[in-house]
């Protein structure tokens, strides 16, 4: 009789977990659902707010221990760091659109029914180019008609184009937002969190939350870093070799820094327009400039600070930029290369452990 009372007892602790693990997975996946559109923002409040917490201590500590004061003061800061280039950009992106628009009219203009002699030297088009200079370029009834047909794909990419800008602002700006709330409540979040990963997981799961967050510190400061060095030296060599857009190419550049060969994607191409306007000096300039300038850094800055957390394969960062664009759009950017690292680092603790237990 005891051993069916047992048995009985024990089918019922059976059902009784499995309803309530069914019960705390439904309402998991609820939250989940209503946060879904936050969910860039919120990983970005974390990362941000993580990546920026000893700073935000010690300003803490020099106000007095004010804290909704310095959480204040530290969502400014990060404002006028994340969300002032966005809007930058957006403001620059009409203003560029316009000169590239009016360079290729003055292109077309001078070279009148010849194409350019830059044109002409390209393998394969060259020998080709005059004629599909007068067909596509100086045929203006074909260029209306080619421009007709393809109206609806143009104002589509373009509508693409301005949607991505403005997800992006959203999330910067959502993100920068809770980042205010995680500074003010942060010491009360890292306890419980603490609590929670003992419990489960023990010295060992304390342990990987503290190599886990010297990761992200590094990644964090060795990705901005680089994107702020990039662009600012980017934006100057434009501005002194005399390649129009220079704030806005400057922008472009460090938000392509965060591809491991994004900065080249920019200022080649400049200097290769300073080729084909005869500025040879210039263009001399332009590729050192961006030789042993831009590109230099993305081996300096990123590596000294990535290599406070861990050292990071190249294409596990091409992996996460590509990926996070496509999971979380803009800011995917960013979000997608430190979630990587943070989880290739987990793991390569773990198989270190491993390999020294066994």
């Amino acid at each position: 009789m005891k051993i069916e009372s047992l048995e009985s007892i024990d089918k019922l602790t059976v059902y009784r977990t499995l309803v309530i693990v069914a019960g705390v997975t439904l309402i998991m996946l609820g939250c989940l659902m209503i946060l879904r559109p936050f969910i860039p923002g919120i990983m970005l409040a974390l990362i941000l707010s993580l990546a920026t917490w000893p700073a935000f201590i010690r300003l803490d500590k020099r106000l007095g221990g004010r804290r909704w004061l310095s959480a204040l003061l530290m969502t400014l800061l990060l404002a006028l760091f994340f969300l002032a280039p966005l809007f930058l950009m957006g403001s620059s992106l009409a203003e560029s659109f316009s000169g590239l628009l009016a360079v290729a009219a003055q292109t077309v203009q001078n070279n009148g029914s010849n194409a350019p002699q830059w044109a002409r030297g390209l393998p394969l088009i060259g020998p080709h180019a005059d004629q599909y200079w007068l067909d596509y370029v100086q045929n203006r009834e074909y260029l209306v008609a080619l421009l007709q047909k393809n109206a609806g794909n143009i104002s589509q990419m373009l509508i693409g184009v301005g949607a991505a800008i403005g997800r992006g602002i959203m999330d910067v700006s959502l993100g920068v937002l809770i980042s205010f709330f995680v500074f003010r409540h942060g010491a009360q979040l890292d306890a419980r969190l603490r609590t929670l990963i003992e419990k489960f997981a023990g010295k060992r799961g304390t342990q990987l939350m503290i190599v886990s967050k010297k990761t992200l510190i590094g990644v964090v400061y060795g990705i901005v870093g680089t994107a702020l060095a990039q662009g600012a030296i980017a934006a100057i060599g434009f501005w002194i070799a005399g390649v129009p857009g220079a704030p806005f190419l400057g922008l472009m550049t460090m938000l392509l820094s965060f591809l491991p060969i994004g900065a080249p994607l920019i200022w080649v191409p400049a200097t290769i327009w300073l080729v084909t306007e005869n500025q040879t000096g210039m263009a001399i300039f332009m590729g050192l400039w961006g030789l042993f300038g831009i590109s230099a850094i993305d081996n300096v800055i990123r590596p000294f600070f990535i290599s406070m957390g861990s050292k990071l394969p190249i294409l596990l960062v091409l992996f996460g930029a590509i990926g996070g664009i496509v999971s979380f759009g803009f800011m995917g950017l960013f979000i997608g290369p430190t979630l990587l690292a943070v989880a290739y680092t987990i793991i390569a603790e773990l198989s270190i452990k491993e390999r020294k237990q066994a």
